[in-house]
């Protein structure tokens, strides 16, 4: 999958669950300027990404991943783990 496709649908995930536009998420978003991104929220981002891309992000990262970007990052990562 390509990481256009990636970051797309991650986009699309993280409007969905912070009740957001999505054109207003861009690659500098995070925890820190999206309002709504709280702990709780974060939880079902993580839910929803692995239910979107069929895929199981490492618990010991999840906390970590705290931006549009690393969440692209970390996807692509289990996307690419799930086909070797």
């Amino acid at each position: 999958m390509v990481k256009a496709e990636i970051t797309s649908r991650t986009k699309k995930c993280m409007a969905s669950v912070f009740g957001i536009e999505e054109g207003v998420i861009n690659d500098d978003a995070s925890m820190d300027n999206i309002e709504a991104w709280d702990s709780i929220r974060h939880i079902n981002l993580i839910i929803a990404l692995e239910q979107e891309f069929e895929i199981s992000l490492p618990d010991e990262e999840v906390a970590l991943l705290t931006s549009a970007e690393l969440l692209g990052m970390a996807v692509h990562d289990a996307l690419e783990g799930s086909n070797a």
